[in-house]
């Protein structure tokens, strides 16, 4: 087992050594994850991880209202930059946290403000886009 997604698509990662997390809301708070939408989906360590990140990425691009900016264009920067990290381009880690944090801290909507977890806490929990 690679890893467990944790709340489906807007949710985030935890590694195999932090299984016994008890399935609560507010277990899963504190460590610093999410229950979301209930899903939970196992890795295993054949997966391809930044191809899942990139699907991730490409759902939220079409699902975005585009109603506001930082969804609108953030969406398309996050799929971009997971795609130059996927083709072993320079490290594109800070650009997603800015991204991510600018759409987290800016967008309208609760769509705009999980687009960036399950990707950061793939960067963050995994070592995920080196």
């Amino acid at each position: 087992m690679r890893a467990v997604l944790l709340g489906g698509a807007a949710g985030g990662f935890a590694r195999p050594d932090e299984l016994d997390l008890p399935l609560t809301f507010e277990d899963a708070r504190a460590a610093e994850t999410t229950l979301g939408s209930g899903v939970v989906l196992v890795l295993d360590d054949l997966a391809d991880l930044g191809g899942f990140l990139l699907r991730i990425a490409v759902f939220f691009r079409d699902e975005s209202c585009r109603q506001c900016v930082p969804c609108r264009i953030g969406t398309v920067r996050q799929e971009a930059a997971i795609r130059r990290a996927l083709a072993a381009g320079p490290d594109q880690r800070p650009l997603l946290r800015e991204v991510g944090g600018v759409m987290r801290d800016s967008s309208i909507c609760g769509l705009g403000q999980t687009v960036w977890n399950a990707i950061e806490s793939a960067i963050d929990r995994l070592g995920a886009l080196q």
